[in-house]
């Protein structure tokens, strides 16, 4: 198929290469000029903006930075990049499938960048172009070995058209495929992202721990490895059995937070789990949901 690559930075041009060595022709635009000028000593197609007025490809991908400033998410660059895609679009004549590969705010597609294409190229979404948001999961260092070989590929459809158009670049990939809404494609990237932060920052509060006491953290935590179901089954935690209960979790979470208090470490993301717990509970009893033993469910 043809692609045009929107944004050609590390995500863009991993992306961009990866296809093309699946046989897909690939235009890549971007607003720097010595990126472009790099990518076409290489022998790729490349533009900047203002010099590709017309599309020429069947799918558009975007991978446009979306960063955050004062805790804020800034979609100007996404927004200015589709809304020149829509301009595109409008005297485009053949259906042709925009693709976010920006990672954004749940609805972010369906209510902010939809009603902009739609707008401005006076076309209509589901006739004649197609809408899919597709996560990137690339780590910045290896962002080109990732995309040759994903250990899971998301696509999040706005109907069944534009996600089988989309499939089929992915066919050649061994990887397990999903197709979901677009929502749950924007929601889960964060949930995916959030994961990790979350858990990287446990593991540093209890390396504090450790290293102040003399312990060999990677010991502990390599054991833990082994030994925690949280870790070596992949659905633990994610069923819908309410919070954690038992005759272990509650008592030994508040057994360490109070240890942490009483030697002076303050185990804040500790706490913040038994609180959220607490939380829980409570909406739980508020709702009058019918509670049932964590230890039993799981155990069916």
């Amino acid at each position: 198929m043809k692609i045009t690559i929107v944004g050609s930075g590390f995500v863009g041009q991993a992306s961009g290469k990866g296809l093309t060595r699946h046989n897909h022709q690939v235009t890549f635009l971007d607003v720097i000029p010595e990126t472009v000028a790099e990518l076409q000593a290489k022998g790729f197609t490349a533009y900047l903006p203002q010099d590709y007025k017309k599309l020429t490809t069947d799918i558009t991908m975007f991978c446009v930075p979306t960063p955050t400033q004062g805790d804020k998410i800034q979609l100007q660059h996404l927004v200015t990049a589709v809304s020149q895609f829509a301009k595109r679009l409008k005297g485009h004549k053949d259906y042709h499938v925009a693709v976010v590969r920006s990672t954004v705010p749940p609805t972010t597609t369906r209510k902010i960048l939809l009603p902009i294409i739609e707008n401005i190229s006076g076309k209509k979404v589901g006739q004649d172009f197609g809408l899919v948001m597709q996560p990137e999961y690339l780590r910045e260092a290896s962002a080109e070995q990732d995309f040759a070989r994903p250990w899971f590929i998301l696509i999040g459809e706005y109907d069944k058209r534009s996600g089988n158009i989309l499939e089929k670049i992915y066919r050649k990939f061994d990887a397990p495929l999903q197709r979901v809404s677009l929502e749950e494609a924007e929601f889960q990237k964060y949930v995916h992202n959030v994961y990790n932060a979350f858990k990287i920052a446990f593991f540093n509060e209890m390396r504090i721990i450790a290293n102040k006491e003399g312990w060999d953290a990677s010991v502990v935590f390599h054991a833990t490895a082994e030994s925690c179901e949280g870790i070596w089954n992949p659905i633990y935690g994610m069923r819908d059995f309410g919070p954690f209960d038992g005759s272990c979790l509650p008592k030994d979470s508040r057994a360490l937070l109070q240890w942490g208090d009483d030697h002076g470490y303050s185990l804040e993301i500790l706490r913040s789990v038994i609180s959220e717990n607490i939380r829980h509970e409570n909406l739980l009893g508020q709702n009058e949901t019918v509670r049932v033993n964590y230890l039993e469910k799981i155990s069916v």
